[in-house]
């Protein structure tokens, strides 16, 4: 059993590497939300505008792993699925940052609500805005995830989502067509085909770290949260792509998300392995780029 959630890896890998982060969402009064509250504690996450619902139990994953390490997973939403928007707190945003959130709010109602409530004070407090797509929201509400776009500065799709998101065209093309819907950037995650940041003014692809996955549970959950580390410390869009490869790597390391066990220094210390590489050659300013604020970080 282990604490997860799309948006739940991404806030314990960031705690992990040490930003301060806060979660949303809502919970069952049932042993499984006291082993959650704990874990998000133990980490540091803040839990202050997490809901208790009376009556439904907290959401449940069943996650089945191939000796690869891919999985498949097997999902009873619970409780999260009826986060209360009434019991947001405006002033929670004043101060914050940045505002990450999962397609999978989009699917019901309250919590569609309620992420469209959050994601209207996040912008109003001058948050920047990401989204983590999801393979069932893009099947189900693409044309909420179009209208959201335009509002959106970072958008993290799969290559399966990107597909769906934009009609099956040729991958080269789909991230332009989802720029001109005004979203700010698309960045793509490939697993071990590395990661595609595309700007206005820029498309890059990043190669992955060479690192045999255990359980890629959670791995791209783990990306979200280096890229936005990155981009909140201010490093460029490639560097931001390549510390998001790294934490997404390590998470393959463990079973379930392996958000828990990111850190600085194992972040540098994978990274250090490759700056000779022969698929990072080209790029090693990248690596020395993210390695210089690891290292002023540890």
């Amino acid at each position: 059993m282990h604490t997860g959630g799309s948006a739940v890896n991404t806030a314990i890998a960031l705690a992990r590497l040490g930003v301060d982060v806060g979660f949303i969402g809502r919970v069952g009064q049932d042993a499984l939300a006291a082993q959650a509250l704990t874990d998000l504690a133990e980490v540091g996450v803040d839990t202050r505008l997490v809901q208790f619902d009376p009556a439904i139990s907290t959401g449940i994953i069943f996650i089945a792993v191939t000796p690869d390490g891919e999985r498949t997973m097997f999902a009873a939403r619970g409780a999260n699925s009826y986060t209360d928007p009434g019991l947001l707190d405006e002033d929670y945003f004043v101060g914050a940052r940045w505002f990450h959130f999962s397609g999978y709010t989009l699917l019901a109602e309250p919590q569609r609500s309620a992420a469209m409530y959050a994601l209207n004070l996040a912008i109003e407090a001058g948050c920047r805005v990401s989204l983590d797509v999801g393979v069932e929201p893009a099947l189900r509400v693409q044309h909420d995830i179009h209208r959201l776009l335009s509002r959106v500065d970072v958008i993290f799709p799969n290559e399966t989502e990107l597909s769906l998101l934009t009609s099956g065209i040729n991958s080269r093309r789909a991230p332009a067509q989802l720029l001109k819907q005004g979203v700010g950037a698309v960045v793509a995650k490939y697993g071990a085909g590395g990661s595609e940041v595309t700007v206005r003014n820029l498309r890059a692809s990043l190669p992955a770290f060479n690192i045999s996955p255990l359980d890629t549970t959670g791995a791209g959950d783990c990306f979200n949260a280096g890229f936005i580390l990155g981009r909140l410390v201010g490093l460029d869009w490639e560097a931001a792509a390549t510390l998001g490869n790294a934490t997404g790597a390590l998470a393959t390391q463990w079973q379930g998300s392996g958000a828990g066990y990111i850190t600085p220094q194992a972040v540098r210390q994978l990274i250090e392995k490759h700056t000779s590489a022969p698929e990072w050659r080209g790029r090693y300013g990248v690596l020395d780029e993210v390695l210089a604020y690891l290292e002023a970080l540890t």
